[in-house]
């Protein structure tokens, strides 16, 4: 018989207080791995208790969730195959007492279904309390605990195991040799203990003797054994005394407190760091970005700097030039007397250039002033429209409907519970499955609401209904469970309050009131980086490039209005101030050479002072800009606000540098593990003080209790009665002695039927074996376990042991094989086989690890194998995934 589980699943048991599921398993080898307290043992407990232990049980408290009240209601829920026939298993404790298991069509509920997989898996049910080992049958035999795959006990399955291999025509053969053989043996034996008299009815003083020296033996080894446990005890109390003192005087938790709290301290600090670091990245490219904008306005500046030099160089050249002429104007005055007229032509021809110049010089000046308009209004305008999108993102933001990140994990929270009471409910109520012919219909009315069900399929009823048959008939369906009425308005409460909040928020479902976060979210992030624009393109403020444009457009109209005051320009081309001189010279030089003297004298004096003139002009001008106060304060500030912003920037490199460096070194994710640790530690620690308190107190009044009974007294008068019960024993043992042949035969014969019914299990026992001890044979005892294991060594002879005298991992190994080749057996039977190993093999080496592998692999091709391990890496060989506990 072929079974397959295809899922698992638990919830409130023991660490899985939410639901839990695996499914897909495969029908051969299923590996589960996961470190350890992950939950390995408690899925395997899970599946132990879903078949072997009474839904209505009150001896199942180890699968109540940690730490919760009496409210709790494990329950595991199991699918599985059997012959390719699909059944569901549900069973849920303590809280909330059920058991249902659906076959393919048939549906069994409470004791009935435990009834029907105990007699299908080949175990039974404890009469009270919790289950125990000789209820576990078949699967007792093929399921390995955590720890427990050297053990192999196979007393319980026994008479399982001589059903398939018993033989059509070797019934009465098998049957002694079964555990039934057992009783029949102690039948014979009664029937010798009658023998023993010569009448053939049993002597009753041979008989009382027996009783009398058994019971007499072992009231003295009672007697002894209290003695010695009574020794044993006053020493064990003494050394917990003496280390309950030491814990009281050392206190370790305190120790353990002081380091969780310093552990404590550094995570806070860490997370500060963390915190600290963020801010001071997001600060330094903020900097970064004030630093050019500042170096480009002290570029313009340096600019103007440059010009005001320049200027005044020209101005101490024009000065020098003014003084050349002085000199030589004093001179030619001597002999100016009748050069006059030649210096008006002169002065005329020199004004007429003079103008041009000036002309030349304001329309640079306006050209300069432009320039500087055009980029102040640039700048101003970028300045306007980061402020307009400032005050656009802030409307909108202040017109959008709000909602908070608690209003949204509130609607979550709600969700959930309207989920979880949803699922509870469906767990509790009916399931009504139907299969009705073609074109029959029946109408299901519950709740003033009538369904019509065809064909084939399942509802769900939580409340009273009325099924109507065909021709007039129908059922009135009432739910079982106390409790469904009160989770179907649980369910109803939960929903109503999630549509409660959907609507107080304004929203029609979680997806749109998160869709609204996200975009409330989004819209102060723009804000932000609003604002950060808007500082970096008007640092100074709107005003301050106001104000910059004004000075520039005045400086426009001063220049304009100064080139309006000057004479319209000839038509005619201008003659420099050299070429009319020389015209003048030409024109007076007939008329005399002194006059050309002064009047050349008088023009250089004159173009001397009036060049002085306007590089003094200029250099004022140049001057008046630089003293301006306000380029002055704007230098001085973007100066100042450079090298702060510079310094502030190193100093946050090397603090960003120095706290990541710090972050690192202190290991945040060790520091977590530490906390972690020292709580779990602190929490073992008191546990242990605690518990070792009350097994002081307990061991206490056992010791008064045992000490108030005088045993050394009882002891001696109890060893003078065995000792006369012994003598008598003594002469009537010999009477026995002719009966014992026939128990001898007896048992002679009961192990030829051993020997002959334990060849198919021998022979499955050799399939496996070479694979890990090649050459080696294993003999079977008369309970059908392996006892004795023969091997060629290493000089080419043989060499027997017992089983119990090898090594632990020997013994798990060739135990292992031995459940295997039982699952073998029984699935010939008929009988559903699944072989589950908790962490089995772990002491294993690598090379026997390889080998038993291959047996494993072998075994999982006629069997589904559910093995749970801690060390993943040892199994990636076998050719199946790795399912890990998520």
């Amino acid at each position: 018989m072929k079974l397959q589980i295809t899922r698992l699943r638990v919830e409130q048991l023991r660490r899985f207080r939410a639901p839990f599921e695996l499914d897909g398993f495969e029908p051969g080898l299923n590996i589960v791995a996961a470190a350890n307290e992950a939950g390995k043992s408690t899925l395997v407990r899970a599946i132990r208790a879903a078949f072997f232990e009474r839904h209505r049980s009150t001896a199942v408290e180890d699968l109540r969730p940690w730490g919760e009240g009496s409210a709790a209601a494990p329950q595991v829920e199991l699918d599985f195959l059997i012959d390719g026939q699909s059944h569901r298993l549900v069973k849920s404790f303590l809280g909330k007492k059920r058991c249902t298991l659906v076959a393919g069509a048939r549906s069994f509920d409470g004791t009935d279904a435990e009834d029907h997989l105990a007699q299908l898996f080949g175990f039974s049910f404890a009469g009270k309390g919790a289950s125990k080992p000789e209820n576990w049958g078949i699967p007792g035999l093929l399921w390995v605990e955590q720890g427990r795959g050297q053990e192999l006990d196979v007393t319980h399955a026994r008479d399982h195991l001589h059903d398939a291999l018993r033989e059509p025509a070797g019934d009465s053969a098998a049957a002694l040799a079964a555990s039934g053989g057992d009783a029949i043996l102690d039948s014979l034996r009664a029937q010798r203990d009658e023998l023993l008299t010569s009448t053939g009815k049993p002597r009753a003083a041979y008989a009382e003797a027996i009783a009398q020296v058994a019971t007499l033996e072992a009231g003295l080894s009672e007697l002894d054994a209290q003695i010695t446990a009574y020794r044993q005890q006053v020493d064990q109390l003494a050394a917990m005394r003496q280390q309950h003192q030491a814990d009281e005087t050392a206190r370790p938790w305190e120790a353990l407190r002081l380091e969780l709290h310093d552990a404590q301290a550094r995570n806070e600090a860490l997370q500060a760091g963390q915190a600290q670091l963020r801010n001071d990245r997001a600060r330094l490219q903020q900097l970064q970005e004030t630093r050019e904008l500042l170096a480009k306005e002290l570029a313009g500046l340096a600019q103007q700097q440059t010009v005001a030099q320049a200027r005044e160089r020209a101005s101490e050249e024009a000065a020098r030039q003014v003084q050349d002429s002085d000199v030589a104007l004093a001179h030619a005055r001597q002999q100016a007397a009748d050069a006059q007229r030649r210096v008006d032509g002169a002065r005329e021809t020199w004004r007429a250039a003079s103008q041009q110049a000036q002309r030349r010089h304001l329309q640079q000046l306006l050209q300069q002033a432009q320039a500087d308009a055009a980029r102040s209004a640039e700048a101003l305008a970028r300045a306007e429209e980061a402020n307009e999108r400032l005050a656009a993102l802030q409307a909108s933001a202040a017109a959008a409907p709000k909602i908070r990140p608690a209003d949204v994990a509130q609607l979550l929270k709600l969700e959930r519970a309207e989920r979880d009471a949803d699922l509870r409910r469906q767990a509790v109520a009916t399931r009504l499955q139907f299969v009705l012919p073609d074109g029959q219909v029946v109408a299901l009315q519950a709740q003033d609401r009538t369904q019509e069900l065809s064909g084939q399929g399942e509802r769900l009823i939580d409340a009273p209904a009325t099924l109507h048959l065909p021709g007039g008939g129908q059922l009135t369906i009432t739910p079982g469970g106390d409790d469904l009425a009160a989770l179907a308005r649980a369910h109803s409460d939960a929903r109503d309050a999630l549509q409660a909040a959907l609507q107080a928020g304004g929203v029609e479902d979680i997806a749109q009131a998160q869709s609204r976060l996200g975009a409330s979210a989004d819209l102060d992030a723009q804000i932000k980086l609003a604002q950060q624009a808007l500082g970096i393109v008007a640092p100074r403020g709107l005003e301050v490039l106001r104000a910059e444009l004004a000075e520039a457009q005045s400086r426009i109209a001063t220049t304009q209005a100064a080139q309006q005051r000057l004479p319209a320009a000839s038509s005619e081309p201008t003659l420099s101030i050299e070429e009319a001189e020389a015209a003048q010279s030409a024109a007076v030089a007939a008329e005399q050479a002194t006059q050309k003297t002064l009047a050349e004298a008088q023009r250089r004096q004159s173009v001397a002072q009036e060049a002085s003139e306007s590089a003094r002009r200029e250099l004022a001008a140049a001057q008046a800009t630089l003293a301006d106060p306000g380029r002055q304060q704007r230098h001085a500030q973007a100066s100042q606000q450079w090298l702060a912003a510079g310094a502030e920037a190193e100093a946050l490199t090397a603090r960003i540098d120095a706290t990541h460096a710090d972050v690192q070194a202190a290991r945040p994710d060790i520091v977590l593990q530490d906390i972690d640790r020292l709580q779990r530690s602190i929490e073992q620690v008191t546990r242990s003080h605690q518990q070792r308190r009350e097994q002081l107190l307990l061991l206490e009044n056992t010791l008064q209790q045992a000490g108030a009974q005088g045993l050394e007294e009882q002891r001696e008068a109890q060893a003078g009665l065995l000792a006369q019960a012994q003598r008598r024993h003594t002469d009537l043992q010999r009477r026995a002695d002719a009966l014992a042949l026939l128990c001898d035969k007896l048992e002679q014969k009961r192990q030829a039927t051993l020997t002959r019914l334990q060849a198919p299990l021998q022979a499955r026992m050799q399939h496996y074996l070479p694979l890990l001890m090649p050459g080696a044979t294993v003999q079977m005892d008369a309970g059908l376990a392996p006892a004795m294991l023969t091997r060629p060594n290493a000089a080419g002879a043989s060499e027997s042991g017992q089983l119990h005298e090898m090594s632990f991992g020997a013994r798990e190994q060739l135990r292992l094989i031995s459940r295997f080749a039982y699952a073998d057996l029984l699935q010939e039977a008929g009988r559903p086989t699944l072989l589950i190993l908790d962490d089995a093999l772990v002491h294993s080496d690598a090379p026997r690890l390889a080998q038993m592998k291959r047996v494993l692999f072998d075994a999982a091709q006629r069997h589904q194998v559910l093995l749970f391990t801690c060390h993943p890496e040892d199994w990636r060989d076998m050719g199946v995934a790795l399912r890990p506990l998520d």
